[in-house]
């Protein structure tokens, strides 16, 4: 917890050692800006930054919920496999179900600890998954009810997978950083004096630009990060998988 913290107390503290000092160290008269022109063209600035900071929240926010709503997909595609799969012969049912739930078990845990440090998908667990396939597909009619629930199932894994290294283009990041500086600086034009409520005021100026950008930073990937996407939805799947009777 303390890390996330951390940059915006970071941020707030800047803000104000940055204050002190150019209040004791520039003189006034480079510091005081004609009020009325000042006011406007900072409206202007702070009303670009902000629409900038939209374009990253979208930027972050799409590939966070397509990752969410694709794991949900992956997790109803398995169970609706392992249901499908009750119509082949026993031992190729019990097979097949078999490596569903190994599947299953390892996508939920390694894959998801893959995705989450490396933003890469599990070499181990797209095996599972092509033995798990190559085994239904052989036991099951092409036009079967199975085998169209395989494709889904593929679909959704794949489009979980292509989205985990979805990031922030690489120029907003000095872009964001860059504005956060100039909207703080640009408020030591206004010749505030040395005095706490000033203080106080750049503080919380400072903590919520880096509230900002410490939000973005953790929804920057979708299965990274303080904000990262889970495997829970995998998981109650396994469980349900594993226990018929919840299915």
């Amino acid at each position: 917890m303390f890390r996330q913290v951390l940059p915006v107390l970071m941020a707030s503290g800047a803000s104000v050692i940055g204050f002190l000092v150019v209040g004791r160290c520039v003189p006034a008269r480079w510091r005081v800006a004609d009020t009325d022109a000042a006011s406007t063209l900072y409206s202007t600035i702070a009303t670009i930054y902000a629409i900038i900071v939209a374009l990253a929240a979208v930027a972050v926010w799409e590939p966070r919920s397509a990752a969410f709503q694709n794991t949900e997909r992956e997790a109803s595609a398995l169970i609706e496999v392992h249901w499908a799969a009750r119509t082949l012969e026993p031992p190729d049912r019990a097979e097949v179900q078999g490596l569903i739930i190994e599947y299953a078990r390892e996508a939920a845990t390694s894959e998801f600890d893959g995705l989450r440090h490396r933003r890469v998908p599990s070499r181990k667990v797209e095996e599972a998954f092509n033995r798990m396939r190559a085994k239904a597909e052989s036991a099951a009619d092409p036009d079967s009810n199975l085998t169209k629930r395989l494709n889904e199932l593929a679909d959704a894994r794949r489009a979980r997978i292509t989205v985990a290294d979805d990031g922030m283009p690489l120029p907003m990041w000095p872009i964001l950083i860059g504005g956060g500086v100039i909207i703080i600086a640009f408020l030591y034009l206004f010749g505030l004096a040395r005095t706490f409520p000033n203080g106080l005021m750049l503080f919380v100026v400072g903590g919520m630009i880096g509230l900002v950008l410490t939000v973005l930073y953790h929804l920057e990937f979708p299965y990274s990060r303080g904000l990262a996407v889970t495997s829970d939805a995998l998981q109650d799947a396994l469980f349900r998988l594993a226990n018929p009777v919840q299915i």
